[in-house]
């Protein structure tokens, strides 16, 4: 019995066993990171996935800031990333003597939370070399404001916060709240972005109240068109963009798109057709249901703390900006039509936003040049028509500020 009590007690035993314990713990968490990450190498999911155009153009800030133009800025979200072309505004500015270098940094995807990490970065590149922008521009998107909108994305938080933030501010989290500092260091370093409430929320997918679809009438022959129409165009841009690779982010085009200055002539009458046959009533009322059910686009019931991180967006702006303007992008009102007390509480919000940061908030939503036949469906305008009017109306805007 004193045997098998001093074998129990000897030192080396216990540590052999803390040890094995330690091994299994240490075996079975690689094997459960393992099967994540398989999980998420199977389904394409990671950081460059979710926020690749944002990483891509985070990469290319030194590259701005070197450039010897006046710089300007458009930030928002995929309706900029749509609705402006850098480099038809860098050529109109041109033309009326203005030296300019403007960039597009419309990111879908990202509510104005995650829009003030990021800002944070862009001036942090910039004011770590000493670099100003001529003009920013920075879209206030209503219903990328909503309550609605922001429990949308709230299992992307830790991931999004994780993946955008400094590693200073990552140790500040740790500290402030170690658990969630904790988790979010383990998502970054290990998990390549991807959190488990990202996972659980892609599983719960099926099991989520599903959105309206249109009972309008579907167009089947404009479909088919739009499809035929749809291969060639891709087989077109093949040809005409051979050392295109993919870019979300394209320093060539400045985060832009592509212009019509450098389209065949009947590539264009195609994009005109396609245009056609793709807006259609069915299409654009699918479209509209679904902002509804994402976003709350009709009723606009704002979230607070996307409003206060929206005004921490115009503030980093405003340290490394010469001049810096808020503006409401077109809005299609054949299909968004707000009730009255949703565009009070929207022009409220804009009233707050001028008071507390004391940026001009400019209302773009219907201006003469921006036809709603311009729009590729209830919120974005297409290439060659919309992007094309709403450059030159900045251009018109702006010149004078920049001259």
């Amino acid at each position: 019995m004193e045997t098998t009590m001093n074998t129990a007690t000897d030192p080396a035993t216990i540590r052999r066993h803390y040890f094995k314990v330690l091994l299994a713990i240490a075996i079975g968490m690689s094997l459960a990171l393992g099967i994540v990450r398989f999980f998420t190498y199977v389904n394409n999911a990671s950081a460059d996935t979710f926020l690749g155009r944002v990483l891509e153009s985070r990469d290319a800030l030194p590259r701005i800031i070197e450039q010897p133009e006046d710089l300007v800025l458009f930030y928002g979200s995929s309706m900029v990333q749509a609705g402006f072309s850098p480099r038809q505004f860098d050529a109109a500015m041109a033309e009326r003597g203005a030296q300019t270098k403007s960039f597009n940094f419309g990111f879908g995807g990202l509510n104005p939370l995650f829009q003030e990490i990021y800002a944070r970065r862009i001036r942090e590149a910039f004011e770590d070399n000493d670099r100003r922008l001529k003009l920013a521009l920075i879209e206030f998107n209503p219903f990328q404001t909503t309550k609605t909108r922001r429990n949308r994305a709230r299992s992307a938080e830790d991931s999004f916060t994780a993946i955008l933030a400094s590693p200073g501010e990552l140790m500040q989290a740790v500290i402030d709240d170690p658990e969630r500092g904790l988790r979010m260091l383990n998502i970054r370093y290990l998990r390549d972005g991807v959190s488990a409430e990202m996972i659980t929320s892609f599983f719960g997918e099926p099991f989520q109240a599903r959105r309206l679809r249109s009972e309008l009438p579907r167009d089947e022959e404009a479909d088919a068109r739009a499809q035929e129409l749809g291969e060639e165009l891709g087989k077109r841009f093949e040809a005409e963009y051979p050392d295109y690779q993919g870019e979300n982010w394209r320093w060539q085009w400045q985060g832009g798109g592509t212009i019509p200055e450098e389209r065949p002539a009947d590539t264009l009458a195609l994009f005109e057709e396609y245009y056609e046959v793709t807006v259609t009533d069915y299409s654009q009322d699918n479209d509209r249901l679904s902002r509804i059910h994402t976003a709350d686009i009709i009723n606009l019931d704002f979230d607070p703390e996307l409003v206060e991180a929206f005004i921490g967006i115009v503030e980093n702006f405003k340290a490394i900006s010469d001049n810096v303007e808020v503006v409401l992008l077109p809005k299609n009102t054949d299909w968004i039509q707000n009730p009255p007390e949703a565009l009070d509480r929207m022009y409220a919000v804009m009233e707050r936003i001028e008071q507390e940061t004391g940026v001009r908030v400019r209302d773009f939503q219907e201006i003469e040049p921006v036809k709603n036949s311009y729009f590729s469906d209830t919120t974005h305008l297409n290439r060659y028509q919309g992007a094309v009017a709403f450059t030159q109306f900045l251009v018109d805007q702006y010149a004078g500020l920049i001259d």
